[in-house]
């Protein structure tokens, strides 16, 4: 299978990921705008035989597999300019409704159905960090059983427990033993 082009809703930041992880011969990337990278991708492509498989970020065990990756619109850019304010939207009311006390009756939200009709909806764009907060701040509700879990992919996942683990921070402390001490001048 040869590649002609690579979809246009993938960033110079993806491409620049993608030559990475997978390795693929291409002399200083960084040094390219998106379009000279695609093709110095494409050619890539065309011209190696295998690549290393990738299990982690996106499950792409073959050549073939990458190629058609990137032949297919980026799934993580799902989302227009439009759809992703509404997203968001949404999201910002449900955390007022959190933040106003879980009250249905001075939120935006005719009722918890509707409430957890649009959480559910918008919960598989997981990885917009305002979903995230949402979603954590409804099922800490005290007057709601219904839980409603992010969508996240492995690449967010896996940046998220990155982050965790650099901003955890290491407690020291004094330890006092009790005893007799000998301290002796000559």
């Amino acid at each position: 299978m040869t590649i002609t082009c690579i979809h246009k809703s993938h960033s110079r930041r993806d491409l620049l990921e993608i030559v990475k992880l997978f390795k693929l011969p291409i002399e200083d990337p960084e040094d390219y705008k998106k379009k000279e990278l695609g093709d110095q991708v494409i050619d890539a492509l065309n011209n190696i035989d295998n690549i290393i498989a990738d299990d982690f970020f996106y499950n792409i065990s073959n050549l073939n597999e990458l190629k058609e990756h990137l032949i297919k619109p980026n799934q993580k850019k799902m989302l227009s300019i439009k759809d992703k304010a509404d997203v968001m939207t949404t999201a910002k009311l449900i955390i007022a409704f959190c933040k106003g006390g879980y009250v249905i009756q001075i939120s935006y939200f005719d009722s918890n159905d509707h409430l957890y009709t649009e959480a559910r909806r918008i919960a598989q764009f997981g990885d917009i960090p305002s979903v995230r907060r949402m979603c954590d701040l409804l099922n800490k509700n005290p007057y709601s059983q219904e839980c409603v879990y992010p969508v996240i992919s492995k690449k967010v996942q896996m940046d998220i427990d990155i982050k965790k683990m650099t901003n955890k921070k290491v407690h020291t402390s004094l330890h006092v033993k009790k005893g007799k001490v000998l301290v002796v001048f000559d």
